[in-house]
């Protein structure tokens, strides 16, 4: 087949295509240094992550048998179930209720744990609403727990604002008990 394209045009286009193809051999040479060099770097990390994921379920089985066994003295959390059938057979007796199931509440708090009128009206609800002639109020409860921080059976942590309701902790036993 003959080709209709005069010689000099024949050449610019071989010379073209032979830059074009020595630009993309030199464009793939620098991608390959570079995809050696990330292939490298994530080698690296992978074997580190691979390792610290290995540390990490050691420490989470050895955690999961130590939960697992009881240790001497140790209380372990009660079952969610069995603390629902508890709170449903408990008898708070006739006159004001409330304040008891708050009472036992507030017992049940670590002394260094803040709580609110807001969150004890939610637990008191969920746990006994069902003993009670109506649901609990927020504000009854606000006015049961101010009473206790002035009468020295809990502490006032903050004091509350208009759209803050204030927090209030447990109080140390003076024995030292729990």
């Amino acid at each position: 087949m003959a080709s209709k394209l005069p010689v000099d045009q024949m050449l610019t286009q071989l010379e073209a295509r032979v830059a074009f193809h020595k630009e993309r051999q030199a464009f793939h040479a620098q991608q390959e240094i570079h995809h050696r060099e990330q292939t490298a770097v994530h080698a690296a990390e992978l074997a580190k992550a691979a390792e610290r994921l290995e540390m990490f379920r050691a420490a989470a089985a050895a955690a999961a048998e130590l939960l697992e066994t009881p240790g001497a003295g140790a209380a372990l959390p009660a079952d969610p179930a069995a603390k629902a059938t508890k709170d449903a057979e408990e008898d708070f007796g006739k006159g004001r209720p409330l304040s008891r199931m708050v009472a036992r509440l507030v017992e049940e708090k670590r002394p260094d744990e803040a709580f609110g009128p807001a969150a004890v009206t939610r637990e008191v609800n969920q746990r006994w609403g069902a003993k009670l002639r109506r649901k609990a109020d927020p504000r009854t409860v606000a006015a049961l727990l101010r009473r206790w921080a002035v009468a020295g059976h809990i502490h006032r942590a903050r004091e509350g604002r208009a759209y803050h309701e204030s927090l209030y902790v447990r109080t140390k036993p003076a024995d030292g008990s729990r």
